[in-house]
């Protein structure tokens, strides 16, 4: 695949170049580049496969190089120096990165689902989400959008239609309220992810171990079957343990 490094730090690029050269997934560094404007010039000039891109360079943001050159058409590995706003945003976009100092393991594992997923190019959609997250996320405000990864590809959903989260083994399905009708999609991750995808959010609580439920979503929690009663009419069980918890918070919504 033919890459480019984008980093304003020239120990991400001499790492990035040690731990490539030993990769065993065919790569070939064909520029490197320091900053927006120079990311732009090269990525036009190469058309790369692949592009290293750091989130926060001398000129703006990484981010904002790619709303700049429009449709993708290259896999982007997003880097960050620990930056728990950009961090947020790509789980959220459902975006690959990797976080400063470089773990050549993580590596290894990002470059495998490059290697079989560079020509499923991430969606001008996903690249949205992710800046509204990003921005949002600065100014203390959620996104009011998130990327699920599903076996057909990716769904974009709102989160205030979200009923409740299962958890299926490996996978976790999404049961929504649509405008009045129920719908379900099933992400293609555990839901411990999803989990720390919606921790910020206040109306969100596990209430079991399979399951997460919308606060705001709730009409009824019936005490005696230990279950409460969604908008959708479904019955969502409900631990020994969370109970008094969940009773509190629905008196303080």
């Amino acid at each position: 695949m033919r890459t480019i490094i984008i980093d304003d730090e020239q120990q991400s690029h001499d790492t990035l170049r040690h731990y490539l050269a030993q990769s065993s997934t065919s790569i070939d560094i064909v520029a490197s580049g320091y900053s927006v404007k120079e990311g732009m010039e090269l990525i036009r000039k190469h058309k790369p496969d692949l592009v290293f891109l750091d989130v926060e360079l001398p000129d703006g943001t990484g981010f904002e190089l790619l709303e700049k050159l429009g449709k993708p058409s290259f896999y982007v590995v997003f880097i960050t120096a620990h930056n728990k706003y950009a961090e947020t945003a790509f789980r959220f976009g459902a975006l690959d990165f990797l976080t400063k100092p470089i773990d050549p393991e993580i590596l290894a594992d990002t470059l495998a689902k490059a290697g079989e997923r560079y020509q499923q190019l991430f969606t001008i959609e996903q690249l949205q989400i992710a800046l509204e997250t990003f921005y949002n996320a600065q100014e203390k405000k959620l996104p009011q959008r998130i990327a699920i990864s599903t076996s057909k590809g990716l769904e974009l959903i709102r989160v205030d239609e979200v009923c409740y989260l299962e958890a299926q083994q490996n996978y976790t399905d999404f049961h929504l309220l649509v405008n009045g009708k129920k719908r379900s999609v099933t992400a293609s991750l555990t839901m411990k992810t999803y989990e720390l995808h919606l921790e910020p959010y206040a109306e969100f609580m596990k209430i079991h171990r399979s399951h997460i439920i919308n606060l705001l979503m709730v009409d009824q929690f019936i005490k005696g079957d230990q279950c409460v009663v969604l908008r959708d009419q479904s019955r969502v069980p409900v631990s020994k343990a969370n109970k008094d918890d969940l009773e509190q918070r629905l008196e303080n919504l």
